[in-house]
């Protein structure tokens, strides 16, 4: 680690993803619109406590990896999984050494988000010093999402639909094969399919169809909620954005991979605090509200057709610039830029993440982006 002094301002050089010390901004703008990044976080654990001693004697404790669908729908399956009567354990955050024991847990060469997967579950199953192991992890084998009413399909990827088989596969995990919980859930089928689905895979703990359906009912609620506070909030600094003029970077990219600090360097929120830039998650649009047959005839893919609709918003809203979160091996997204590319209409940056610590490249890009579409050279300074 070196210390510089330069005119006054001390600076450092060797740190690890900028995170050691803090850093000035980069720029005098200064952000006109909340920090939806923080506002995500708190929302998605909103009424979510954790564990309290002594408070959940005698039930079973049933872990959630802070890692792929829980950056989305964790509302959701911890309204279910309290609701029939289970102590929720979420995991960690995502850390250098969690990830990296994750890699080497995993085998047929994942994506980077699926490797992080593995770690969570071993954490949750071997337990920390301020953590016992858990009774049971839940990871469900999720096929497909709801989606506006068209007759193309809204699956998972592969690697998502098939995410308990590929991390039971594990030697490591071999021993623990009986506890992991992994319902088959069709979403696009409907709320009363996948209650009937909930029901009859909680049944070998002993849940009644009326506990589990209960417990389903104020999950969709919850689920519900989360959501819609997020287009309300995104709506809110959209109308921000339009009053004030301002340019602002969409974010679009599959949860796991905008929210997760560590997979991503923490680089959504770099552009916030480095750089005075307004962010929007993609998720905090409506992009729901509409079909998208004709931004692609065959986009099956959930996350593929939300992607291009926020290619469609960016089109029609000329000072939105997209930055694409990505991974290293993911194969729809390979595609999916293709065709974003063509609905969006403007050039845009693709940050491709693959489990490197250091932040430098990716912030030399998003420099030479963000003042190639002049968001450094014009200032909103107070």
């Amino acid at each position: 680690m070196k210390e510089i002094t330069v005119e006054g301002r001390k600076t450092y050089w060797g740190d690890k993803c900028s995170d050691k010390f803090r850093k000035r901004a980069r720029t005098e703008r200064r952000p006109v619109i909340d920090d939806l990044m923080a506002l995500h976080d708190r929302l998605l654990r909103e009424s979510y406590h954790g564990p309290i001693p002594g408070e959940a004697q005698g039930k079973s404790r049933v872990g959630i990896p802070q890692a792929m669908y829980y950056y989305d729908r964790f509302p959701f399956w911890r309204t279910y999984l309290e609701g029939i009567g289970l102590e929720v354990v979420v995991s960690g955050a995502t850390d250098h050494h969690l990830a990296t024991r994750g890699a080497e847990l995993s085998l047929a060469e994942p994506c980077f988000p699926v490797q992080i997967a593995h770690g969570h579950v071993h954490s949750l199953l071997k337990g920390t010093e301020e953590r016992p192991p858990v009774d049971f992890v839940f990871l469900p084998n999720v096929m497909d999402m709801e989606a506006p009413e068209s007759s193309v399909a809204s699956h998972l990827c592969p690697w998502n639909q098939t995410l308990p088989y590929v991390v039971r596969s594990a030697p490591e995990f071999e021993a623990h094969a009986d506890e992991f919980l992994a319902p088959t859930l069709y979403f696009r089928a409907g709320r009363k399919h996948v209650k009937g689905q909930l029901a009859q895979y909680f049944e070998r703990l002993g849940v009644k169809r009326r506990e589990s359906d209960e417990a389903a009912d104020a999950a969709y609620r919850a689920q519900t909620s989360f959501e819609e506070e997020l287009v309300e909030e995104g709506r809110q600094a959209c109308a921000t954005l339009r009053a004030t003029g301002e340019p602002a970077v969409l974010l679009i990219g599959r949860a796991y991979n905008i929210y997760d600090r560590s997979g991503n360097c923490d680089i959504p929120r770099k552009l916030r605090d480095l750089y005075g830039v307004n962010v929007l998650p993609f998720d905090f649009l409506p992009l729901d509200e509409r079909a998208s047959e004709d931004l692609h005839p065959n986009m099956f893919w959930h996350s593929g057709r939300r992607i291009l609709e926020a290619g469609r918003f960016a089109s029609e809203h000329p000072n939105m610039h997209i930055i694409y979160i990505t991974n290293f091996k993911c194969g729809p997204d390979s595609f999916i830029k293709h065709f974003l590319r063509d609905v969006a209409g403007v050039p845009f940056l693709v940050l491709q993440f693959d489990g490197h610590g250091n932040d430098a490249g990716y912030l030399t890009r998003c420099e030479a982006y963000l003042d190639s579409k002049g968001l450094l050279r014009c200032t909103n300074a107070h």
